[in-house]
């Protein structure tokens, strides 16, 4: 969710921002509900503030870590065989966050730990999201 935003900074002056969010909802109302409780209620936000986009997300899951505060699309490919004989590939994106690309690596070897036993790390990429939220 992208949404613009009337925010104090320290000098003391409004400057007009604009943020990413991801959210877990069930439906664009309740993400709207959620993002107006947890971003429109910060004691910098003057005013009010408005919602840009609203777009569903193609995350098979998010992953939140205790350290970390940059949050990273990673693409996950998983290879199985077809009904023809044929290798194809699987691919999934997940979000988490990290401290470092390499740290993000080790995090998504973490979450997938011995569940997955044959999967590629296709891609890791720092996404300009600044919290998750539930």
């Amino acid at each position: 969710m992208k949404v613009k935003i009337d925010r104090t900074q320290d000098d003391g002056l409004v400057k007009s921002v604009k943020e990413d969010y991801s959210l877990k909802a069930v439906n664009f109302t309740d993400c709207e509900a959620k993002i107006t409780k947890e971003v429109g209620s910060a004691d910098n936000v003057k005013a009010s503030f408005d919602v840009l986009a609203e777009v569903i997300a193609p995350y098979k899951e998010i992953y939140v870590f205790d350290e970390g505060d940059t949050y990273y699309k990673v693409k996950v490919q998983e290879p199985y065989i077809d009904d023809y004989g044929n290798e194809k590939k699987n691919t999934y994106h997940y979000l988490l966050n990290a401290t470092s690309i390499e740290q993000a690596r080790k995090n998504i070897m973490e979450a997938y730990g011995t569940t997955v036993r044959d999967y590629t790390i296709a891609a890791i990429v720092e996404t300009k999201i600044l919290d998750v939220f539930e």
